[in-house]
């Protein structure tokens, strides 16, 4: 294998939507650069509003170029509302002179300038509120039903795909996102799974405790209301939500008559690995690409309990690592917990050596690997489907 870590003398570039939480795509995005600490990194992306323990964690004193965003105080609470420019900001960014670009995207990343380097996407969807996703994030969205706001999609759809000629070879996340690349963009890809910090979320051998946990952030596409109105349904099963966003007020008012729902709010990550590692299961209700949440609770020995879609398919054994539901509703979290309540799964370290496959060693050998490769056979030429 060639170890890219060894080339010290390489200039990088690296390509990131915007750093807001430290989520899933963020920790991908932090170890892609510590696999490549020896190079000469420049960071892009639009804003940076990480905590400064996120920062050093993640960013570490690499020098970081954002656009007109950083300006703007409070951005990491409406910048949702200015996706209409964000393909123009990042088409600001004229990433000239470097000898490798690197860019992790869920959104625009992909969009910038440059003089024809190797640009390696690690995509992880093709942006879901204007395709596969689209009627979701519509009807949550003020405008979803006008003539307008379906004009706008089309035009950022037109872009996103001019945008992804800029991208010479993909990398997705997992199988599902894979198809999806090949259905979106008409483009091939290889899959290489997340990292996963297993060694961080270790096996709890202490007794578990009477509580199902809900982690994530709580945007509308992570159904976390829809699990809470579940819960509120089974008032003898505990429930624990960890997670902070903009759908907060509403979900204080679902709690309101419900003494057996409790909202934890933020927690560091050594917290929240406590409350995972000592929950009976965690639960899963989103339409998830990959769902590197899941994994980790896994790494735990917690079993999981997860919507039958996309990545959890590819990262869940049903009934031996947890349980998959089938429809996304109330109906079908609640089948799910009546399940895992008649035949827990309870093998707690088989669930943990099933997450082990999942590990940020196996992801960086594949990442040096898959780079190499395209390094040696660059031609200035996009991959072909």
């Amino acid at each position: 294998m060639t170890n890219e870590r060894t080339d010290r003398k390489l200039k990088l570039a690296f390509v990131h939507d915007w750093f807001r939480a430290n989520g899933g795509a963020e920790k991908v995005a932090g170890e892609i650069m510590d696999t490549y600490n020896t190079a000469d990194i420049t960071i892009y992306t639009l804003f940076d509003r990480f905590s400064d323990h996120d920062r050093r964690d993640i960013l570490k004193s690499w020098p970081i170029r954002t656009s007109f965003l950083q300006r703007l105080p409070a951005i990491d609470k409406y910048y949702r509302f200015l996706l209409p420019v964000m393909p123009a900001l990042m088409r600001r960014f004229n990433l000239t002179g470097y000898d490798l670009i690197l860019s992790t995207s869920h959104a625009v990343a992909k969009g910038f300038r440059s003089d024809g380097a190797l640009h390696i996407c690690y995509c992880h969807t093709p942006m879901r509120y204007v395709w596969d996703m689209y009627d979701d994030y519509a009807a949550h969205h003020k405008f979803g039903g006008s003539g307008l706001y379906r004009k706008f999609i089309l035009s950022i759809r037109k872009w996103d795909l001019e945008s992804a000629d800029n991208v010479h070879y993909f990398i997705a996340n997992s199988e599902h996102v894979r198809q999806r690349i090949a259905t979106h963009y008409n483009r091939a890809s290889v899959v290489i799974y997340p990292p996963v910090r297993v060694s961080k979320f270790g096996l709890w051998d202490g007794p578990r405790e009477d509580y199902y946990l809900c982690p994530g952030r709580f945007v509308p596409y992570k159904k976390i209301d829809m699990v809470m109105r579940a819960f509120r349904q089974m008032p003898n099963r505990k429930l624990l939500l960890i997670g902070d966003g903009y759908g907060t007020g509403e979900f204080r008012e679902l709690m309101a008559d419900a003494p057996n729902i409790t909202w934890l709010g933020y927690r560091p990550d050594a917290e929240m690995i406590g409350y995972m590692q000592r929950a009976k299961a965690c639960i899963f209700a989103a339409k998830e690409d990959f769902g590197i949440m899941c994994v980790e609770s896994q790494a735990c020995g917690t079993p999981v309990l997860a919507l039958n879609y996309g990545g959890y398919q590819e990262t869940v054994v049903d009934g031996k690592t947890g349980y998959l539901f089938e429809e996304q509703n109330e109906a079908g979290v609640m089948a799910a917990v009546a399940q895992f309540e008649a035949t827990p799964l309870t093998d707690h370290a088989a669930i943990r050596r099933h997450a082990v496959r999942f590990s940020d060693d196996r992801f960086r050998e594949e990442l040096t690997e898959f780079v190499s490769r395209c390094r040696a056979s660059f031609t200035g030429k996009k991959q072909s489907p």
